[in-house]
């Protein structure tokens, strides 16, 4: 009997033959592999070209290994595969018959009658339309992640998008009104952030009399872009709410502008705030002076805003240059012209005090476009991430890149970033995921801006732009001086109508200096200082007393500044500050910055005039002032805001030593909340330094919560002993003074410091005492205690059976108050692994990282995959294996330069070895190198281990002996007698098969004898017990 085949690609994965579902293919791969073919029907395919797209991160090689073990795998799960899917020596292709349907080519086929003008359609081609439509229950494959997918799901879902808005305007015009209502609908349903979607319904409604149900659907339409994109209606969408807001009982007789065409180009409404963005929500000059000097810098940029809109393939662009060069001004004029055409603009521009700022630069330009819902939402995330780590940097970023996808989606977005040499690590690392992530995708692009010598001292932005160089994915136009004839136009521009020459030769063609040297010739204004910074001044002293005191103060706060958060901090009343900041506006010395809540903050004009106003101060008043404004800040701020790290800052520099330690130890666990590791670090660094003029217990838990936050932070390896030491004297001090909570966090900071590097004898003994300790707090944190103790047990194999007690014990506690723990789980399945007792320890692996997955902890992912990997290959299920190490390398890859990835490429490398494949000999010795290079003997004993016995297995028993011996050498190092036994238990064997009778007795009894009262695996048993039999 022939078989009938159908494929569901929309929404969940179906896949039936003879009217039974085939549940074989069941891996996310496995699915990918037949979509990519199924999609790619029309011609064959290379197989090289399939290789490449489906595993991008392989070698050639091992992609097409992996082909064609998927491909074998297909052929197993469906029956007469061979009817439709012709797998040639090059190439592959996918032949659809009447035998064999296919969701998306029905689909497709139906879509075709969206091409032709609605006029000439007839009732059946619109009934085939409506058949069509219902075919899509979902976007194509959203299990599937890669790159190559994405173009192909969102041409799809345009064509449902055009597809119902064919529909919904022919129902429309026939008075169906109630089956297009339900078409507008599902519309809705497939964009939310669609606006004829509810164009649409507010029109239906309305000609169905119905007025209360469409105004209902204005309002869902204003609460879900202001909920997801923190942006208004279009003014299209808020004139057809005015116009029902008029209406008595007759429908409304315009269209929605808005509703796309029949050719199914869909139409955006245009982003409501452009106006408002333009006028208020980026920088603005000064003056309205004209662009001078710039035409061919101007031309680059114009050149590449038109790349940009034409090709989807784009650079980044960055202007070059030294301060007051022109860097803003050419930003400020691509911005105008940028919003001219329609589009959103986020505008952000670093300070010299943002290193310590985390994501400071993004949160700005956020605010700008007036976001606020979607900062306060992540905020809320971050309060609420509890210490199992519910939140993780690579869920924010991918939060914010979010929230950039549905901007982009309703108009083209335009980041400009300004004095980029001065971002925190966190910036540029969001800058660099963006600018990866939306490559060659979305309409988002990034203009930048840096002084050229300065960028070099901000490692992570250098290496950013270095980073993009190499890629060929940035444009930099680097600004020289002016000219002779361009500074006098620019000097003729602001009045100055003589003196053009000596305006040149004192500026140097600097456009700031020229500006500043040509105010100063004007009539109202006498001499010509020599330098910059006494023009600057010279300013100053034109202000009056009571203002040129607030200049130093704002200068101070450093930034921009919050006229409310000023008047706070000088004690001024609010309307006596606003005429001085109306003074500094006139003098040219300020500018409004953004406005946040409603809110406007404010800018010095150029950072150099802030740093000459700051001059100002003697260095007993900076303290005084930084104390002042330390002091201030901290009596509005919460723990959990950005004003804790600006505490933190002016208490450093104020010298206040008891409000600088605390401060600082309250930001780097902000920092540590949203994944700011260097930026925690300096914090933690910088409280530290002021705990030594502290009282004894003040003193004592100040430094050692400090420490704890460095060691989450990442500790270098040469600072460990130190750190150990550090550590202990702090450790003993609280324990002589009775400090119980200080004590148990300094012996989990030596464990995370242990574990981190290493130490498992050391992460062992405080283990012990950390899960005695424990027993002395409250439950909760007991049960967290014993969990975390019992779990760094198992997952290092020692103490096992101690490691099962405290974890049982944990589960008992947390069964009784309520509560979950990630390691409690994953723990247990670390123990039964190490029992032999494979399915369970493979249930409960895969709880724990399923838990992991929800919580969006990547570490613990890791951690869960890597065990989940060993399970499966100390179980001989290679393809399960290579499934686990997949979705490892994947996760690994986000985990920035820590050991993960290393370990994952490893178990990778050897997954390959095992299956025979070409060049995994080679991959294989060089992941080992590198596990020598990071220092990591135990994975390295582990992964030498695997590869010897299955060398032993090929009767290769030279290498196998050599294999295992590098790997008895790396587990004696980490003293794990399970793999010393393990890899012992080869060289037994290899000795045996060459011949050798009384070497391996000599083997046998002398590992017997090492390995007397030690606790082995179950693996590590049956070997021995093998090894008897054999050698005797």
């Amino acid at each position: 009997m022939s078989t009938n085949l159908h494929i569901r690609l929309f929404g969940e994965f179906c896949l039936i033959a003879n009217n039974v579902p085939i549940t074989a293919v069941n891996s996310e791969r496995l699915q990918a592999l037949l979509a990519f073919i199924l999609l790619h029907r029309d011609t064959p395919q290379a197989r090289q070209q399939i290789a490449v797209k489906l595993w991008p991160e392989a070698t050639d090689s091992d992609a097409k290994a992996r082909l064609r073990r998927r491909l074998h795998d297909l052929k197993q799960a469906i029956p007469d595969i061979d009817r439709w899917l012709r797998v040639e020596t090059k190439t592959i292709q996918w032949v659809l018959n009447k035998d064999c349907g296919l969701d998306v080519a029905e689909f497709q086929a139906g879509m075709q009658l969206t091409e032709q003008p609605l006029a000439t359609v007839s009732a059946a081609q619109i009934q085939t339309l409506e058949q069509a439509v219902k075919l899509y229950q979902g976007d194509l494959l959203p299990s599937c992640y890669d790159d190559w997918i994405v173009p192909c799901r969102e041409q799809l879902r345009q064509q449902a998008i055009a597809g119902l808005d064919t529909l919904i305007t022919h129902l429309t015009t026939q008075t169906s009104t109630r089956a297009a209502i339900a078409y507008a609908q599902q519309l809705q349903r497939i964009d939310p952030l669609y606006e004829p979607a509810y164009c649409h319904l507010m029109r239906l409604h309305a000609q169905e009399g119905d007025r209360a149900s469409a105004l209902r659907v204005y309002h869902q339409c204003m609460t879900t872009l202001q909920e997801e994109l923190g942006v208004n209606p279009s003014p299209t969408t808020c004139k057809l709410y005015e116009e029902l807001l008029t209406l008595e009982d007759a429908p409304p007789v315009a269209e929605c502008a808005a509703v796309a065409s029949i050719s199914g180009e869909a139409i955006h409404p245009q982003p409501a705030t452009s106006e408002f963005l333009l006028a208020s929500h980026f920088p603005r000059s000064v003056s309205e002076l004209p662009l001078i000097g710039r035409a061919a810098e101007w031309k680059a940029m114009q050149e590449w805003l038109t790349t940009c809109r034409d090709r989807v393939d784009t650079e980044v662009f960055c202007l070059i240059g030294e301060p007051g060069i022109g860097k803003t001004r050419l930003l400020e004029e691509l911005v105008r012209t940028f919003q001219q055409t329609g589009g959103y603009v986020l505008w952000g521009r670093g300070f010299e005090a943002e290193m310590l700022r985390p994501y400071g630069i993004w949160v700005d330009a956020f605010e700008a476009i007036g976001a606020a819902e979607f900062l306060d939402e992540l905020r809320s995330l971050v309060l609420n991430a509890d210490s199992s780590a519910n939140l993780n940097r690579g869920r924010l970023f991918d939060m914010a890149a979010q929230f950039m996808v549905q901007l982009s989606q309703t108009s083209p977005v335009l980041v400009v970033l300004d004095d980029i040499q001065w971002l925190d690590e966190t910036s540029i690392a969001f800058l660099h995921y963006v600018v990866r992530l939306f490559h060659q995708q979305r309409p988002i692009w990034f203009a930048c801006a840096t002084r050229k010598h300065e960028i070099e001292t901000n490692l992570a932005a250098y290496k950013l732009i270095q980073v993009l160089h190499r890629e060929h994915r940035i444009k930099t136009v680097s600004l020289a001086p002016l000219d002779q004839a361009q500074t006098i136009a620019l000097a003729q521009a602001v009045g100055c109508q003589a003196g053009g020459d000596q305006v040149f030769a004192n500026s140097g063609g600097n456009p700031l200096f020229a500006l500043e040297i040509a105010r100063t010739q004007l009539p109202s204004n006498r001499g010509t200082p020599e330098t910059l910074e006494t023009l600057i001044q010279s300013r100053l002293v034109q202000l009056d007393e009571g203002t040129r005191d607030l200049v130093l103060w704002a200068a101070a706060l450093g930034r921009n500044f919050n006229p409310t958060i000023l008047a706070r901090v000088m004690d001024l009343p609010l309307p006596r500050l606003l005429g001085a900041i109306e003074q500094l506006e006139q003098h040219g010395i300020i500018r409004p910055g953004n406005t946040v809540n409603g809110e406007a903050s404010y800018d010095f004009a150029h950072d150099i005039v802030r740093q000459v106003a700051y001059e100002q101060l003697s260095e007993p008043r900076r303290k005084l002032v930084h104390t002042h404004i330390a002091q201030a800040l901290h009596a509005i701020a919460s723990p959990t805001t950005q004003l804790i790290n600006d505490v933190a800052h002016h208490a450093d520099l104020g010298s206040d030593h008891t409000l600088a330690a605390s401060a600082s130890l309250l930001a780097a666990e902000r920092c540590l909340r949203v994944f700011a590791y260097a930026e925690a670090a300096e914090l933690t660094q910088r409280g530290m330094r002021h705990c030594q003029y502290l009282e004894a217990k003040s003193r004592i838990g100040l430094h050692l919560g400090l420490l704890k936050l460095y060691v989450r932070a990442g500790v270098p390896k040469n600072q460990v002993a130190g750190l150990q030491q550090e550590l202990h004297q702090l450790i003993q001090e609280a324990a002589a003074l009775q400090l119980k909570d200080e004590e148990a966090a300094g012996l989990e900071a030596l464990i995370a410091l242990s574990y981190d590097h290493g130490k498992l004898t050391e992460v062992q003994h405080y283990s012990f005492r950390a899960a005695e300790q424990g027993r002395k707090a409250s439950p909760a944190t007991t049960m967290y205690m014993l969990a975390h103790s019992g779990s760094c047990l198992a997952e290092i194999g020692r103490e096992m059976t101690r490691a099962e007690a405290l974890l049982l014990e944990a589960q008992s506690i947390a069964d009784r108050l309520g509560l979950e723990a990630i390691d409690i789980p994953f723990g247990l399945g670390c123990v039964y692994r190490y029992q032999g007792q494979v399915e369970a320890g493979r249930s409960l692996l895969r709880q724990s990282w399923q838990m992991a997955q929800v919580a969006q902890d990547h570490w613990r992912e890791c951690t869960c995959l890597m065990n989940l990997v060993m399970l499966e290959l100390e179980a001989g299920q290679l393809t399960l294996a290579l499934d686990y190490c997949s979705e490892l390398i994947r996760v690994s890859a986000q985990m920035g330069e820590g050991s993960e990835a290393p370990h994952a490429a490893a178990l990778d490398a050897t997954i390959h070895y095992l299956l025979q494949e070409t060049n995994a000999a080679t991959e294989l010795e060089r992941s080992c190198q590198i596990l020598k290079q990071i220092d990591s003997p135990r994975m390295l004993a582990y992964i030498q281990t695997l590869a010897a016995e299955w060398d032993l297995h090929q009767g290769d028993l030279q290498r196998a002996i050599a294999r295992a011996e590098e790997a008895l050498e790396a587990a004696q190092v980490v003293s794990n007698p399970s793999e010393i036994a393990l890899a012992w238990s080869v060289i037994i064997q290899a000795s045996c098969q060459m011949g050798n009778v009384d070497c391996p007795k000599q083997h046998l009894t002398e590992l017997q004898k090492r390995l007397k009262d030690q606790p082995l695996s179950a693996r590590a048993q049956q070997r021995i017990v093998q090894l008897a039999e054999v050698a005797l």
